[in-house]
């Protein structure tokens, strides 16, 4: 039996003797982190006379990469298989956009004003800014109807020939078209299944003619990376390249400027064959402008261009130390001719303005993480370090004569964590432990002990249900980046009346000698899952921001300060159903989300306990101590004690002597659902958003009825006899009537221009709520077996449908673009419906 065995094993023995080196198995994610010569044979020298011959030990079709010898031994490494993979996409959007709602204009009475006791017409010549004069039928001269003549005057009708007043919109909005197309490709050299080589680049360019005449947006980028794996390192350098070009810029507002143009011409008068004015223009008055006279030929013009360049050199292995660290260097211009031209109202000689910015940062990051070993599978570890260094240089200059500003800010910030996990049969837990450190040459002190801490677990049942907890807390500094231009909050200094003359030119001082914004962040979820098809997400959250940073106009200079602290506290719920099939042909998903918060100021450094945030100097956002965060601010009617209106002699309300708080433009709660529907190679998706809460200040409202634009205006004129609710300066109740436009009083007695340019703010706040349709989108995609995989086709419109309380625009624009506007509209541009199609190619 012993010799028996020996027989049967004699093959093995035989094999056993070989030096053929056997390959061993890794798995690929192992393959991919290593990315080493597992494959080298190495054979001692002295053993190479009892050696298999190597077409034997490697096959007859085997490649070697190297043979040599080193110590004695010869080191045979095979080529490693190589395969070239290429994937990339083409796609291209055109789109067409229109405004969304619009304000209620009037189109029945004439510019000009009560004259003697009678409405009177009063033509572009006269320089009449108010459109209070007669209806536009009803104009005659010597009992003589008007008409216009050739030159768009209006003349007496016997005076030769012409057509009869109509109803001009002069509207400066037009069907404004998109078009853009992108371009991606990827190729990857595989070598032993690791990604040896990585290649990527994009391309994108965008043309748009915008909803407003003249003015048109072009942009174009370039994305491409390099990334290789050599051993133990991993290299990737990319660079980035985009610029945008605008006809306008509207850091000043300058669009907005020209729809206020647009909207304020008396309806008796056409913009595009208007009278001429000395000034060059033609224009219904030498005090406002036609809107296509500074949309034309202005010499503005808006160029931006960013570049980045950077690299990534990443170490690892396979249960070992992993060490990472990137290097970027960015350079971001700007460029703007953003004046009026010789001739415009207000700048007769006109106003030129250049501006040109500049940002620098370079930025190094550096990564290293090290697990903990466990005799046990179920528990890991990680302890992880971060520490990021910045650079960063801003220079903003304007034309010769003017300030040139200069910002530099050098910043060190150091993280460190431990991070335990343990992952049983149904249950997980996950603990996180850190703190981080930072400082910069810019603030007073840094700070080094800031907590940082995140738990979680997670149950899963045999049903097919888990039910997961998650809770965190962390607290941290923050500063406003150098390269963040303030010069918007220059408006403070402008009242609703001088927004026209408003030039964003004075910047802030400097970034220096400042205590960092503190922020002590807290949340808490609950979530659960059943197979996947219904899930339920409950989060609570607590901010607190101390020492805000805002800048505050004082001396002649914009200076940053600390203002003071606020806190935001609210819940996030969602609900989600997948997978929902229908007849067995038409699988539906449904997400339907409910969010709500409240915040309030719970301290301020100023006198007043106040601080303009946004706006005007007679209506703005503000910080108030014990107030919403950005209330608005601005006049209101005067009370007594018992909250009546007091009502003057003349019968009409008094103003009050101070402003107050007049609105509060955040929203109670905000629910958003989607709907996604797919039936074979169809897909429909469905957005959805309700706001209910939150006000607004429709100061394009006030503006339009003082200079008798407004709809509001043109059915109120004719009221007579009207008594407003309040009690009079004795404390009875108001019985004195009133008219709000008699003819045979002044115009500035009347009910809207008594009160000024924008009115009495109170009486213009406005509910904004809302419910959108934002996305309605169809899609169809189609495989391939060739070199086109795939064939996407989607068909969308954005904005699709809205329904608001607010009379304005769109209540979610913003003022003039600008930070913490929120709740103020003074000719905010109406957002745009845009109906697209897309088609793109996957190969």
């Amino acid at each position: 039996m012993r010799y028996f065995l020996i027989l049967l094993l004699f093959p093995s023995f035989l094999f056993a003797q070989t030096n053929k080196v056997v390959s061993p198995v890794y798995s690929e994610d192992y393959q991919r982190l290593i990315h080493t010569d597992t494959n080298a044979v190495v054979i001692p020298t002295s053993h190479l006379h009892r050696t298999l011959g190597v077409k034997r030990m490697f096959g007859t079709d085997t490649r070697f990469r190297k043979i040599n010898v080193r110590h004695n031994e010869l080191q045979m490494r095979p080529a490693y298989k190589r395969d070239l993979l290429i994937t990339g996409s083409y796609s291209a959007t055109f789109a067409l956009k229109t405004t969304n709602q619009l304000p209620s204009l009037q189109t029945d009475y004439a510019q000009g004003r009560t004259l003697d006791g009678t409405l009177s017409w009063q033509g572009a010549e006269t320089n009449e800014v108010f459109s209070y004069g007669p209806a536009l039928q009803s104009l005659e001269y010597d009992g003589q109807p008007y008409v216009y003549d050739n030159n768009g005057k209006l003349v007496p009708s016997g005076s030769g020939s012409g057509h009869n007043p109509t109803a001009y919109t002069n509207n400066i909005f037009r069907t404004g078209s998109f078009f853009s197309q992108a371009f991606n490709l990827k190729a990857v050299l595989v070598e032993n299944q690791i990604h040896a080589w990585e290649f990527n680049m994009n391309l994108g360019q965008t043309n748009e003619k915008t909803l407003i005449r003249y003015n048109n947006n072009d942009a174009k980028n370039l994305d491409a990376s390099l990334g290789a794996r050599i051993k133990w390192l991993h290299l990737i350098g990319k660079y980035s390249y985009a610029q945008d070009v605008f006809s306008n810029a509207n850091r000043n507002g300058f669009l907005n400027k020209a729809y206020q143009q647009s909207i304020l011409t008396p309806v008796s008068f056409d913009n595009g064959q208007g009278y001429t004015l000395g000034n060059g223009q033609r224009s219904y008055s030498n005090l406002a402008d036609n809107p296509d006279f500074l949309l034309r030929d202005n010499g503005n013009n808006f160029n931006a261009t960013r570049q980045q360049v950077s690299l990534l050199m990443e170490r690892s292995a396979y249960k070992r130390t992993k060490y990472t660290i990137a290097q970027s260097l960015s350079n971001n211009t700007e460029n703007s001719h953003e004046g009026f031209k010789p001739g415009t109202a207000g700048f007769p000689e006109g106003k030129p303005l250049y501006r040109h910015k500049e940002d620098k940062l370079y930025q190094l990051t550096a990564d290293v993480s090290a697990p903990v070993e466990y005799n046990t599978s179920k528990w890991a570890g990680i302890f992880a370090a971060n520490y990021i260094f910045t650079d960063a240089h801003s220079s903003i200059r304007y034309q010769p004569g003017d300030a040139n500003y200069l910002y530099q800010r050098s910043a060190h910030e150091l993280a460190a964590s431990y991070r335990q996990v343990y992952n049983g049969n149904r249950w997980y837990l996950d603990l996180t432990l850190g703190n981080k450190a930072n400082v910069s040459n810019t603030i007073t002190s840094g700070r080094y002990f800031q907590p940082v801490t995140a738990v979680s677990a997670r149950y899963t049942a045999n049903g097919g249900w888990s039910l997961s907890f998650k809770s965190s807390y962390g607290e941290g500094n923050t500063e406003l980046p150098v390269s963040k231009s303030l010069s918007y909050v220059n408006l403070l200094r402008y009242s609703t009346a001088e927004a026209g003359k408003y030039f964003p030119v004075l910047e802030v001082k400097n970034f220096d000698h400042l205590t960092p914004i503190r922020h002590r962040d807290w949340s808490s979820s609950i979530s659960g899952d059943y197979l996947g098809k219904l899930t339920l997400t409950a989060r609570a959250f607590v901010n607190k921001v101390a020492e805000d940073l805002f800048p505050v106009y004082e001396n002649q200079e914009l200076v940053l300060k600390n203002i003071g602290n606020y806190r935001t506290r609210g819940i996030d719920l969602e609900v989600g159903f997948y997978q929902l099939n229908i007849r067995n042909a038409i699988t539906t998903m449904h997400t339907l989300g409910f969010f709500a918060y409240k915040n309030k100021v719970t301290n301020t450094y100023e006198d007043g306990n106040y601080m303009p945030l946004a706006g005007f100097s007679d209506v703005h956002t503000a910080f108030v101590q014990g107030q919403p965060l950005g209330v608005i601010m601005g006049s209101t009617w005067e009370k007594d004690g018992a909250g009546h209106t007091m009502i003057g002699t003349d019968g009409f309300p008094l103003v009050a002597k101070s402003p107050a708080i007049i609105g509060n433009p955040n929203p109670d709660f905000v629910m958003k659902m989607t709907n996604t529907a797919r039936w074979k190679k169809l897909t429909l998706e469905l957005a959805m958003e309700w706001k209910s809460g939150g006000e607004r200040w429709n100061g394009t409202q006030a503006v339009l009825d003082y200079y008798g634009r407004s709809q509001t205006s043109a059915e109120g004129r004719t009221i007579t006899n009207y008594i407003f609710p309040g009690v009079k300066m004795d404390g009875s109740p108001n019985n004195i009537p009133v008219d709000f436009y008699n003819p045979q009083q002044s115009i500035d007695h009347n009910r809207w221009v008594r009160y000024g340019y924008s009115g009495v703010a109170a009486n213009y706040i406005e509910r904004a709520d809302w419910l959108r349709i934002n996305t309605l989108k169809l899609t169809y995609q189609q495989p391939f077996k060739h070199i086109i995989q795939k064939l996407t086709l989607s068909a969308y419109v954005n904005n699709l449908m809205l329904w608001s309380p607010y009379s304005g625009v769109d209540p979610e624009q913003l003022l003039f673009d600008q930070a913490n506007s929120t709740g103020l509209d003074f000719f905010n541009l109406p957002a745009t419906k845009t109906y697209g199609f897309n088609v793109t190619l996957q190969f």
